[in-house]
């Protein structure tokens, strides 16, 4: 049987300092999507570019509570392209947006909540819904998988996405966020939580090179993991029993700017290398990793039910590497 491999994206635009900054800067949309560079798109259409080329399939976890702010149009243009490249688009939320609802965020002080976790029933369930009829105002199919921004999330959470009818969860990675319920600190495989499936971006056990004999949860993506720790992680989970495994990117990811307004953009060439070395890595082994989607294996997982996956571990000298080439390629 082979090893499912969910690239997964979360297509999403960005406050750009406004909260800290309200009476110099916007919040940036779709230029944080499209990451031009001398007139070519490095984001979102090198991802679409790419996967088509390789014949393979990915989430794409798209934020809808943005429409608050810059409503319904400018990301239902990605929302179209998405589900026009056949990939599979499921709903991303990040809490922040809901400030934009009144004037409060302009004022001296304010301090932004961007988290999922800690909150009350009635504001779970607006924000789900909201997402939902987003999603029907787009004119795309109704998503069957909710990520939580920056993977923030608790018990209450999967329990309004049973409410909503939303069965497919990936809001946990502990390389990036670790929940306060023992239960939700999750690695890899797939788990039933409130009555909904989560199936967790892989998190993997890295050396910490500032402490050396401990190690440290680093989430499996692209800008996290070099060509040679993705390997050899794919092939230790494949080799350990795991029946999926999560790959986590973002459009902006492709390209390098010197501030966070996305202005004067660069190719970041390590990452796209990385994303190639990704899929050629899936195609070259086709006989043991398939790429899917979350929409893709809904039925499947549901009917399948709980999967466990042994932690995985990278080594000291790729830690090394990996933080030498990212240092390099941050800098120059």
């Amino acid at each position: 049987m082979k090893t499912e491999v969910c690239i997964t994206v979360d297509v999403e635009y960005s406050i750009g300092g406004a909260f800290a900054w309200p009476d110099r800067f916007k919040p940036l949309s779709n230029e944080v999507v499209d990451c031009i560079v001398d007139g070519h798109e490095h984001g979102l259409g090198f991802i679409l570019d790419s996967l088509s080329r390789f014949g393979m399939t990915g989430t794409f976890f798209t934020e809808a509570l943005q429409t608050i702010y810059f409503g319904e149009a400018p990301m239902s243009r990605n929302a179209q392209r998405i589900i026009a490249a056949g990939q599979d688009l499921q709903l991303h939320l990040h809490p922040c947006w809901m400030h934009f609802r009144d004037d409060r965020w302009m004022q001296p002080g304010f301090v932004p909540n961007d988290s999922c976790a800690g909150r009350t029933d009635a504001e779970l369930d607006e924000m789900i819904n909201l997402g939902i009829n987003t999603f029907a105002s787009w004119g795309v199919p109704r998503p069957v998988a909710l990520r939580t921004g920056g993977f923030k999330t608790d018990n209450a959470v999967f329990r309004a996405m049973a409410r909503a009818g939303m069965p497919l969860a990936s809001n946990i990675s502990m390389g990036i966020y670790e929940p306060k319920e023992p239960e939700l600190q999750l690695s890899g495989g797939r788990h039933i939580l409130e009555g909904v499936m989560e199936v967790p971006a892989l998190s993997y056990r890295s050396p910490r090179l500032s402490r050396p004999g401990s190690s440290v949860f680093r989430s499996l993506a692209l800008t996290a993991t070099s060509n040679s720790e993705m390997a050899r992680l794919l092939w230790q989970a494949r080799q350990t029993g795991a029946k999926t495994i999560v790959v986590l990117t973002h459009p902006h990811e492709f390209v390098k700017r010197k501030g966070f307004r996305f202005d004067d953009l660069t190719i970041n060439r390590v990452n796209q290398g990385r994303f190639f070395y990704l899929l050629e890595f899936l195609k070259r082994n086709s006989a043991h990793f398939a790429a899917t989607t979350y929409g893709e294996r809904k039925q499947a997982w549901l009917e399948s039910g709980t999967t466990t996956a042994p932690l995985v571990r990278t080594t000291w000298p790729h830690a090394v590497l990996r933080s030498m080439q990212n240092l390099i390629n941050d800098n120059f």
